[in-house]
């Protein structure tokens, strides 16, 4: 199945299987990081590091380790069970130019609607309704000292 994208610059050769550590020439990292999960995404590398043509699928694990794969503008995004589904998935929605991909280290939850595998959906909201039921610390087990024939407790 071949998609149409249309915000791609005809005119530019074919790129497949690009991925990038972006970092800045101080060695920090070019995109900003987030204080939290939910917080606001990783902005796109400079032009001048990565074309505007080229489309940039952000992969990496959501809170419960699942594969998440977002286009960088928030077109399209996915849950998935397999690292290499969020990558297929990548592929297939950025057209026959191909794409570039950064893996983040930190956990981010998908923003946008689900079109990755339904089931990772179902399974992303049965841990998360299951993780309400357990306690963040476990109750204190009580132990007590034993007493023995002939002491008085």
């Amino acid at each position: 199945m071949t998609k149409t994208v249309h915000y791609l610059d005809a005119g530019r050769p074919p790129l497949r299987g690009i991925c990038l550590v972006v970092k800045d020439r101080d060695g920090s990292n070019q995109h900003q990081p987030r204080e939290a999960a939910n917080g606001p995404f990783p902005q796109r590398p400079s032009s001048r590091v990565l074309s505007e043509a080229i489309p940039l699928f952000f992969i990496a694990r959501n809170s419960n380790g699942f594969w998440v794969a977002r286009e960088a503008e928030g077109r399209s995004g996915g849950l998935f069970l397999l690292k290499q589904s969020a990558l297929s998935f990548a592929k297939k929605n950025s057209g026959s130019s191909g794409c570039a991909t950064i893996f983040l280290a930190e956990a981010f939850e998908l923003d946008v609607a689900n079109c990755g595998n339904p089931l990772a959906a179902w399974l992303e909201k049965v841990f998360r309704k299951v993780a309400r039921l357990i306690p963040d610390y476990p109750p204190p087990i009580p132990t007590g000292r034993r007493i023995f024939k002939g002491e008085r407790p």
